[in-house]
């Protein structure tokens, strides 16, 4: 007689689902974020692609509806010799802005020692300049580089260097300069106080081992605080480089691009084209070009400097 086994049945596990609750926190956390998402969209993206749009177009600003020109815009910039002038001015006053960062360096090392008495004070004043509006700033500057009752003419006037005295703003040769420094007026505060910051993170014992060593104030400098300053430099380079491209107040301001084109930047040419000419489509071709070379050259310094980290 045989005796036949049972079947053996197989029980398949059902596939583990989230609890309800925590799925319901997940939608939840979805709506959270959905009203950033969509002020996003509306406020930064919609403009964008809005704007991209319009390069491809030919528009006044006034008819109802653009004309298509896919590409023209952009094989008119190539040729273009303005926008590439205003580009080089635009990069002229990169290379002027470290300047204020050095001025923001030296400030930092100095309200940092030991010995300086009323630190915070002279923090909070050095800083002042970094808290007021552009256009202000401009108009009080416009003042001191008047060239008859201007503070700075009038001063080089009292101390006897009348040829030096000059319409600063209104010469090819000065008035990039004048604008630039203007500029540094109100930005070397900010490097300043991201600096201090930086110099209050480094080890002091750092600095007692390299004078043991024999390093010298210079070799100190050069190879304990720079090292230690690396991130904050960066920082500082990055942020000015992108001010210093979309710079526009200064300059419309203090000098409406002039004289001639001498410190016309690539915003102002915009602006100009946008709403002084009614280059529309023409106008937004370049702010896509601005926005690009920004991005790619950001970029590629922020990969440089990962390479550089040990």
């Amino acid at each position: 007689m045989t005796s036949t086994a049972a079947p053996v049945a197989v029980r398949t596990q059902a596939p583990s689902r989230p609890p309800t609750g925590r799925r319901r926190g997940s939608l939840r956390a979805y709506w959270l974020v959905l009203p950033a998402l969509a002020l996003y969209t509306a406020f930064l993206l919609w403009p964008i692609g809005q704007t991209v749009w319009l390069s491809l177009t030919d528009w006044n600003g006034l008819t109802a509806s653009p004309t298509w020109t896919g590409l023209d815009n952009y094989r008119r910039l190539v040729g273009d010799d303005r926008f590439f002038g205003s580009l080089g001015n635009n990069l002229v006053w990169v290379a002027g802005s470290w300047l204020a960062q050095g001025l923001g360096l030296l400030l930092a090392a100095v309200l940092s020692a030991s010995w300086i008495r009323g630190r915070t004070l002279y923090r909070t004043l050095l800083f002042v300049p970094a808290t007021m509006a552009l256009v202000i700033v401009g108009i009080a500057w416009d003042q001191i580089y008047r060239p008859d009752t201007g503070l700075l003419n009038v001063t080089l006037e009292n101390a006897g260097l009348e040829s030096l005295t000059r319409g600063w703003l209104s010469e090819s040769g000065t008035a990039m300069g004048a604008v630039i420094a203007t500029a540094n007026w109100t930005y070397y505060g900010f490097a300043m106080v991201i600096l201090l910051g930086g110099l209050q993170n480094i080890d002091p014992h750092l600095y007692e081992a390299a004078a043991l060593d024999g390093a010298n104030a210079r070799q100190r400098f050069r190879h304990v605080t720079v090292p230690g300053l690396r991130n904050h430099i960066t920082l500082l380079l990055v942020v000015s480089f992108i001010n210093t491209l979309k710079t526009f107040d200064l300059v419309y301001v203090m000098t409406n691009g002039g004289p001639g084109h001498s410190t016309e930047v690539v915003a102002y040419y915009i602006y100009s084209l946008a709403f002084v000419t009614h280059r529309v489509g023409y106008a937004a071709a370049a702010a896509v070009v601005l926005t690009v070379i920004i991005l790619i050259i950001t970029v590629i310094f922020l990969r440089l400097r990962e390479r550089e980290r040990p």
